[in-house]
């Protein structure tokens, strides 16, 4: 009897959370090459998306010029919208993927085969 209950409380906790994850917004991730020589300039553009209340998780990696970042909060996320957060850096954006988090695949480092050169 004990261990009927401990199994119904852990079926009832799991499905109350995968009802939880259900009705939360979808996560989407963006990367990019970014064609910036300077570095405070992009350590200021890795802060300003940092202070974005729509961004949850941000990496801006120097020595490879590489950008990600993961969004929160938003019920749709495109290319468009991922450039117009870089600021003046949009037009220094090369190789840029917008997906869902956890759905789509994330294009590995080194990046090949780029749309948008």
């Amino acid at each position: 009897m004990k261990y009927l209950i401990v199994i119904i409380c852990f079926f009832g906790l799991s499905f109350g959370s995968n009802a939880q994850e259900s009705s939360q917004t979808p996560k989407y991730f963006a990367q990019c090459m970014l064609d910036i020589n300077d570095e405070p300039a992009f350590r200021a553009l890795e802060e300003s998306l940092r202070s974005n209340p729509y961004v949850s998780v941000v990496r801006l990696d120097w020595p490879t010029k590489r950008a990600f970042l993961v969004t929160k909060d938003l019920t749709s996320f495109t290319q468009t919208e991922f450039s117009s957060w870089l600021g003046e850096y949009a037009d220094q954006a090369t190789c840029i993927q917008v997906g869902l988090h956890g759905v789509d695949q994330v294009n590995p480092y080194p990046f090949t085969n780029c749309e948008n050169h």
